[in-house]
């Protein structure tokens, strides 16, 4: 199924040359922090041909940047400018998704222009069409109240994660999240995003609910995200909010309150959740599904709220 692209708002990023030759080139597509839907790489942008030298030609490169800032050359293209407003192709870059800590950025460059190249950065590809559908998991409903029996759910109805067996309830009030106890090192992390948007980079509008097995500390968190350099960041921000825990037996029950997870309840609601676990050293080493990516909310899968 088609989702649309995140981030729609008409807007320009304008990228400015030193000195008194002011703006040389003003991009309307693609956006910083865009989820695109397709491989395919074309450039929207207005130049001010004044500025121009004889020779009218715009450089640019689509590069794929890693976690650990290695850099690939995609696709690379000299196109000849001929008015001040153009669309110029790269082209596909045969990349159904890029995302989390990894982007596609788009170097440019104007030849004899004084401030003439730069850096358009970070798109991410989530081809949603070409990518495996998402893991559907059913959230069984509970009787109403803040602390329902937890017992009804079944064995099939958990999972695991670095080691944690897991399983999720809900009614009015809460979504419950049941994890068998097991004092196992570093965290596990639910990550809510409500909209379900499947983009290619964490956003600071998801939730995060954070629990430490080891040290049976609960905690909220969201994550901010900027560039440094050629490094994508994310940092670990507070979250207000009303998460409580509670024991079950040989359970620990986590109750997210529905306000805190921004989600109004309802039979058949579905919205992403990214499930993974994280040694001491913050370190991803577990997910659910295997090659979810706690950074790229497409990789993530679905919960749906049972009848």
């Amino acid at each position: 199924m088609k989702r649309g692209i995140a981030g729609t708002m008409a807007a320009c990023v304008a990228l400015c040359a030193a000195g008194t030759y002011g703006q040389i080139i003003a991009f309307n597509g693609p956006m910083p922090w865009i989820t695109q839907r397709n491989d395919s790489i074309t450039v929207r942008a207005q130049i001010d041909t004044a500025q121009l030298k004889k020779n009218k030609t715009i450089a640019l490169s689509a590069v794929l940047v890693n976690d650990r800032q290695q850099k690939t050359v995609l696709a690379k293209k000299t196109f000849s400018v001929t008015d001040y407003s153009g669309e110029f192709a790269l082209g596909t870059i045969k990349k159904d998704i890029v995302g989390g800590r990894s982007y596609v950025k788009i170097d440019w460059s104007i030849p004899g222009a004084v401030g003439g190249k730069g850096s358009l950065l970070p798109v991410g590809i989530a081809a949603l069409d070409r990518l495996p559908q998402p893991e559907v998991l059913t959230v069984s409903r509970l009787k109403e109240g803040a602390s329902p029996d937890v017992s009804a759910l079944k064995d099939r109805d958990y999972r695991n994660v670095g080691g944690t067996k897991f399983a999720f309830g809900w009614n009015n009030e809460a979504l419950f999240i049941v994890l068998v106890k097991k004092p196992v090192q570093g965290t596990l992390r639910f990550a809510i995003d409500g909209k379900n948007g499947k983009n290619a980079f964490l956003s600071f509008a998801d939730r995060v609910v954070m629990y430490g097995p080891a040290g049976d500390s609960l905690r909220g968190v969201h994550f901010s995200r900027e560039m440094n350099g050629d490094a994508l960041t994310y940092t670990e921000k507070p979250w207000p909010n009303e998460l409580t825990k509670s024991v079950s037996g040989d359970k620990i029950v986590l109750r997210v309150p529905w306000s805190d997870a921004g989600l109004l309840p309802a039979e058949e609601r579905k919205f992403g959740l990214g499930i993974t676990a994280f040694d001491a050293q913050g370190k991803q080493t577990s997910a659910f599904p295997q090659k979810a990516d706690f950074f790229l909310p497409a990789t993530w899968c679905d919960l749906v709220l049972a009848k």
